[in-house]
């Protein structure tokens, strides 16, 4: 099956970092003749008690939606001038995973753009970012725009070979992306030493792949035992624009702990990290118990 990105959605609060992602994206789904959903969502908590499960200040969570609306519908139009883009406008009361997961069932998106404010203080790693259970658990793929990032395409692509996991997946929207960017792709196989063979086989493999699409790219091969940290530095070296990361995340107990992966990435890079997912992919953990509890208020971060 041919990759294409045909469906993008922007969760937007209105704060500065979502703002810069959906310029991002609004380029983006210029770049693939895209549809652009921007949502926002209205939190809401609750009170349960024996009488069931009740709205707290139901009358300010309607005014909160009003403005929502008006706020949307004005982003709309100015989007319009600006851009031909084909765009719609969404408003949600339920928590951001839920809403997420909702839309790539009803809108069949492809890939979520969220702004990151990337350094996580120690609340956020005990109970993750927002962006952090996005990544988890959306059914898609997700790419996290650095608020300090201001470009808008992304022509030189860093492909980092570290897992086996999605690799041919990687492969193809890296393509894709050089091609709509007309861009470049730097090759990284990254390993530990006691995994060495692993990631050399999977790096040759990609080599042969990208040689067999007729990609434009440059490789090399890394040892590291901290496999972050060099893709980070790697992308700082090149002057990357954009990593693209499989959805494998590192196991067991790191994932609550700051040397987990993906935390250890959002920290450090302030290049968009593009994280490959299949669409519809198993929610393995029950988000309904952080869902109304504000963990990264007023932006997702």
């Amino acid at each position: 099956m041919k990759t294409e990105i045909k469906t993008i959605l922007v969760p937007l609060d209105f704060s500065d970092k979502s703002k810069n992602a959906l310029k991002v994206a609004a380029k983006m789904a210029l770049r693939h003749q895209a549809k652009l959903i921007v949502a926002h969502i209205v939190y809401t908590y609750y009170l349960i008690d024996r009488g069931g499960k009740e709205v707290i200040g139901s009358q300010t969570v309607q005014e909160n939606m009003d403005d929502g609306k008006i706020k949307l519908e004005k982003l709309r139009l100015r989007l319009l001038e600006k851009y031909d883009l084909n765009i719609e406008t969404k408003i949600s009361t339920q928590n951001m995973v839920d809403t997420i997961n909702e839309l790539v069932l009803t809108d069949e998106v492809d890939l979520v753009v969220m702004g990151t404010s990337g350094n996580q203080k120690m609340k956020q790693f005990i109970l993750g970012s927002n962006s952090y259970n996005v990544l988890l658990h959306a059914n898609c793929s997700v790419l996290l725009i650095p608020e300090n990032f201001k470009k808008t395409s992304f022509k030189k692509i860093l492909f980092p070979v570290r897992v086996k996991h999605q690799l041919h997946h990687k492969a193809d929207l890296s393509v894709l992306l050089a091609s709509k960017n007309e861009g470049g792709i730097n090759l990284l196989g990254v390993g530990k030493p006691n995994k060495l063979v692993d990631v050399r086989k999977a790096y040759m493999e990609m080599k042969k792949n990208l040689l067999l699409k007729s990609a434009d790219y440059l490789s090399e091969f890394q040892v590291s035992n901290d496999n972050a940290g060099m893709i980070c530095k790697a992308a700082k070296d090149k002057q990357s624009d954009i990593i693209i990361l499989a959805d494998q995340d590192e196991e067991s107990w790191k994932s609550f702990m700051s040397d987990n992966f993906f935390k250890k990435m959002i920290n450090k890079s302030d290049v968009p990290l593009l994280i490959v997912k299949s669409k519809l992919k198993k929610i393995n953990s029950n988000m309904e118990r952080i869902a109304n509890y504000d963990v990264t208020m007023p932006i997702p971060g």
